[in-house]
């Protein structure tokens, strides 16, 4: 699972300054939110669509910690663990038959069978890299 954190300022207030400082707080939280949503939309728009899963686990999820709030833009999980895949690519590698005596695909039109193949790897979309760009402004 690949997580991207936005996170506030902390705002701390000492005895005798007044309430209406920490308004800004609240504002800032607003905008970040705002922002982790457009950020969320975009990087539902950039990712690449196969089985739908990654598109699914795509979500943003708000919250507040000690240091001040935060929002956090969640991709994969359970269903989709190739999101480090999808994000920055792989290099070439062999892909080798593990549970079944030989690997099935079709290539010009024939159905081909193989006990291993060479990947030649895939390109890295960077869809959270970009969405974050994008939701920056």
């Amino acid at each position: 699972m690949a997580i991207v954190r936005a996170r506030t300022h902390y705002v701390v207030l000492y005895p005798g300054e007044p309430r209406k400082w920490a308004l800004v707080d609240q504002g800032v939280g607003r905008e970040l939110d705002r922002r982790m949503t457009r950020a969320q939309y975009a990087a539902r728009a950039r990712v690449r669509v196969r089985t739908g899963t990654l598109l699914s686990t795509t979500r943003k999820n708000p919250g507040r910690s000690a240091r001040g709030q935060f929002v956090d833009l969640k991709a994969g999980g359970r269903g989709a663990t190739y999101v480090g895949v999808e994000e920055f690519g792989s290099v070439p590698h062999r892909i080798t038959a593990r549970r079944r005596k030989a690997l099935r695909f079709v290539q010009g039109g024939r159905v081909q069978f193989r006990r291993s193949v060479r990947h030649p790897g895939t390109t890295g979309t960077f869809f959270l890299t970009r969405s974050l760009i994008f939701a920056a402004g």
